[in-house]
């Protein structure tokens, strides 16, 4: 764990919001407790073929989940990491679906088969994302833009009103976990992806809005901003493991679990990083604001 003078030496605009900081997985959100367990849960993961959203994939399996579906747009490699899964955990079902978010059709045919074959989704991780280049917005131009809100807007809506006009008999609460970004309240981060930023905002707003008027015991819906994780994507730019002092892809993995079980109930519709550590999130002062400031931990306007 890391003090958070430690890490505003190396990064003035980390959030105080916490004083003790993770790169790694710890106590509280190990996926052993028994207060994680997911036994008889089925979790559709976005983009969970490789990165976070196969780490998220394995610690639901950790966490006992009777079913995982993984989905992704690479039918060989999203194969590959089900198969890895598979010979893992004897006692979890993978189910790999190759599905592009950004195809209306695709998305809504995923649906479609889940309800004729009688799955329900309990947990919704909306995980996939597309990252735009470093070109100012107008640059970049509207044809290169709008593919991108298709990804990191509109297929959220279509997964959570998918997700939520399920046909339940059992009448199971539901969960939603969005991997969010530090992009939406880092102005450094914004800079050097504005079309990522933007159309990240815009899909964290929607959420943020659907659980202001969601009833909670219905859907609970939690974001976070999963670290400095060395993706794919990240590989992809030319980094590696010197290139920064990276997180382990198992706190945010964790840290999802975590965020669908009761001990996350009080901060639906709000926005935390997986780094800060949970239990002064639910003790003290700043649980005591998330109480008092229905405003604490979310998007909006600044100066009114």
């Amino acid at each position: 764990m890391n003090d958070i003078e430690e890490l505003k030496k190396l990064d003035p605009g980390v959030p105080d919001t916490v004083k003790t900081y993770h790169k790694t997985s710890y106590a509280a959100i190990s996926t052993l407790r028994p207060e994680q367990s997911q036994a008889g849960k089925t979790v559709l993961i976005t983009g969970a073929s490789a990165g976070i959203g196969f780490a998220i994939a394995r610690a639901y399996a950790e966490a006992s989940a009777f079913k995982v579906i993984l989905t992704g747009r690479r039918k060989d490699v999203l194969e590959n990491s089900t198969s890895k899964l598979s010979k893992e955990f004897k006692n979890t079902l993978f189910d790999a679906r190759v599905c592009d978010i950004v195809n209306v059709t695709e998305s809504a045919a995923l649906w479609s088969v889940l309800r004729v074959e009688g799955v329900s989704v309990d947990i919704l991780v909306l995980n996939a994302a597309s990252f735009g280049g470093q070109e100012p917005i107008l640059e970049t131009g509207f044809e290169n833009i709008w593919p991108q809100y298709e990804s990191n807007v509109r297929s959220l809506l279509q997964f959570t009103d998918q997700l939520y006009k399920q046909e339940d008999q059992e009448g199971r609460q539901k969960y939603l976990v969005y991997v969010s970004t530090a992009a939406i309240h880092s102005r450094s981060i914004a800079a050097s992806l504005p079309t990522y930023t933007l159309t990240k905002m815009s899909g964290h707003l929607m959420l943020q809005k659907i659980a202001e008027e969601v009833d909670q015991n219905k859907l609970q819906v939690v974001s976070f901003h999963p670290g400095m994780i060395l993706s794919e994507t990240s590989r992809n730019a030319g980094l590696d493991e010197n290139s920064l002092p990276w997180d382990h892809d198992d706190l945010p993995a964790h840290f999802a679990v975590w965020a669908a079980t009761s001990e996350a109930a009080f901060l639906h519709g709000r926005f935390v990083w997986a780094a800060w550590d949970v239990d002064e999130l639910r003790s003290g002062e700043v649980k005591k604001r998330v109480e008092k400031d229905p405003d604490f931990l979310t998007i909006g306007f600044t100066g009114v």
